[in-house]
């Protein structure tokens, strides 16, 4: 049996993908996502920490996060 290759070879003249590139564009969205989930639990405590509003709540906390994002 041959063995896969497992990477193809790039030609010599193609220049490599920046790793850095992408990694920068996904801390911005986990960071993103922090707030997001900070300002639900914010949102979950004011209510009294009463269960079952959690996907309300996140909504809630995207819309005020967005909103302040999109104002910088």
């Amino acid at each position: 049996m041959k063995k896969q290759q497992l990477f193809k070879k790039r030609p010599p003249d193609e220049e490599a993908p920046d790793p850095t590139q992408g990694s920068q564009e996904t801390s911005k969205v986990d960071d993103l996502q922090v707030c997001i989930a900070h300002r639900a639990y914010e949102l979950y405590e004011q209510e009294g920490c009463c269960h079952g509003h959690d996907f309300d709540h996140w909504l809630q906390a995207e819309r005020e996060v967005i909103k302040v994002e999109t104002e910088k």
